[in-house]
């Protein structure tokens, strides 16, 4: 399992499976897999290897997007996730989305009355969602995508600005270094070292 979340996963599709029943479906470039878990219980090994809060990521992203359900999963920069719903689930607990790699979408598209997510490695996945649904979960992951690169640049500034500033707070350890340095010289010129 480990070995397969950290290759480049497509996409992520609930799937039934004879007699394994409710199972996950992963696509990889130029493979797919059968998973015999839950896609619930995948995401949350994916997530977890990572080291992704997803309820926290829920919360913050959902604020600043003013969404509330089938959010993006921004894993990384590199690993956002959109969801779609791509079946209709036949028991109560039995997801119904799937989750589809941002950079790697191709196209969204509808074809006699169905929508179509075209991926990076020319394969088409069908969905339940209306062409204007898939849209607009694709604008939120982009804006995702760029709220976390913002922050990240804004982080990088913050730091810049605090270090070429002269007239910045002295921190505890910037003190705690002066003092060592200072105490260096006092023992040389002590012990009559220049």
């Amino acid at each position: 399992m480990k070995e397969l979340i950290e290759q480049d996963i497509l996409v992520m599709i609930p799937s039934y499976e004879g007699e394994s029943g409710n199972c996950t479906k992963v696509h990889l470039k130029e493979e797919v897999m059968v998973i015999n878990c839950t896609l619930r219980t995948f995401l949350r090994k994916l997530c977890s290897h990572h080291h992704f809060d997803l309820k926290a990521s829920n919360n913050h992203y959902g604020r600043l997007i003013s969404a509330r359900s089938n959010l993006p999963i921004p894993i990384n920069p590199d690993r956002i996730y959109i969801q779609l719903k791509v079946r209709e689930p036949i028991g109560k607990d039995d997801g119904a989305m799937g989750y589809f790699k941002l950079n790697g979408i191709r196209k969204i598209f509808s074809r006699e009355g169905v929508t179509y997510v075209r991926m990076d490695n020319n394969v088409e996945h069908p969905c339940l969602c209306k062409l204007d649904t898939a849209k607009k979960q694709l604008r939120q992951g982009k804006l995702v995508r760029e709220l976390m690169s913002k922050k990240r640049t804004e982080l990088v500034g913050e730091a810049i600005e605090y270090y070429a500033s002269q007239d910045g707070p002295a921190m505890k350890s910037d003190i705690a270094r002066l003092y060592m340095k200072i105490d260096a010289i006092l023992m040389k010129i002590e012990n009559g070292y220049e």
